[in-house]
């Protein structure tokens, strides 16, 4: 039988002690270094995600759309992309106006950037997507007056008064009140920068009824239009009184009572005429 001394006793004894004091150690190195290797990746993708880079507004629809659709402002919003992954094909805000009420040419997912190719008119949206259901589009002729000097644009509103009459017997009457114009010449998109400056056109292209469009046409038959420019904000009707040539020049028009005719005053003025004698000569 061995005998062992009592050091090499204590110093087996020990052992496991070492052991797991070195355990320990090592575990306490390993979690602060994976500790600080997570604090560092997460700051890292922190800077990367702060860091400024330009953003594009595009337009996406917020609701899946099928081809045929008409594209409504309701059915789309806004989403802002890292400028270098814009497709150049892709609708901003700006052109948002020329894409409105065109169809679509293919079906678009929700949240998917709209493009140009998605509609079926691309850059150059079909006329009738602006005319409103129910409503009409109809062509008035003007002239350099009619046209508010060349400053009228699509989505303004306007009166229309009709002259009418002649060699003196002319009068004018409020006609229609507050149309929406949606097109001047052929210019559809209002010039938000003026650089058109004053423009030059023949015709201005408003929104009717049906109702509406049979006045117009006829009003254009007897008469001359003229457009008058109204604030966006006034909504005060028109009067429906004409104005005459004489009411311009202060003249005031008398109109002659009538007087009832009696029974004997009837019967005199239907009487034949007769020859009156005169007998005895005096």
């Amino acid at each position: 039988m061995t005998l062992r001394s009592p050091v090499q006793a204590a110093s087996r004894s020990r052992k496991p002690l070492i052991m797991f004091g070195l355990s320990l150690l090592l575990g306490g190195a390993a979690v602060f270094y994976s500790k600080h290797y997570i604090e560092a990746s997460i700051s890292h993708y922190r800077d990367q995600l702060e860091k400024t880079e330009p953003m594009l507004s595009v337009v996406v629809p917020n609701r899946a759309l099928a081809r045929g659709e008409l594209l409504m402002q309701d059915d789309l919003v806004l989403r802002e992309i890292p400028e270098q992954y814009v497709d150049s094909n892709s609708i901003t805000l700006d052109k948002l106006d020329t894409a409105l009420g065109q169809h679509l040419d293919f079906d678009i997912d929700r949240g998917a950037p709209l493009l140009w190719a998605h509609l079926e008119g691309g850059l150059t949206p079909t006329f009738s997507g602006k005319v409103e259901a129910g409503l009409r589009a109809m062509t008035v002729r003007v002239d350099e007056i009619n046209s508010i000097s060349g400053f009228l644009q699509p989505t303004d509103h306007v009166d229309l008064l009709l002259t009418h009459g002649s060699h003196g017997n002319e009068s004018i009457a409020p006609l229609m009140q507050r149309l929406e114009v949606i097109a001047t010449g052929t210019q559809t998109l209002v010039d938000k920068n003026g650089t058109s400056g004053r423009r030059s056109f023949t015709s201005i292209t408003v929104h009717v009824t049906p109702q509406q469009a049979q006045k117009l046409i006829l009003a254009q038959e007897i008469g001359d239009i003229t457009a008058t420019l109204r604030n966006p904000e006034d909504e005060l009707p028109l009067g429906d009184i004409p104005m005459t040539v004489a009411e311009l020049l202060g003249h005031k028009v008398e109109v002659e009572p009538t007087v009832a005719a009696t029974p004997t005053s009837r019967r005199r003025s239907q009487a034949p005429p007769a020859i009156e004698y005169i007998i005895g000569g005096s």
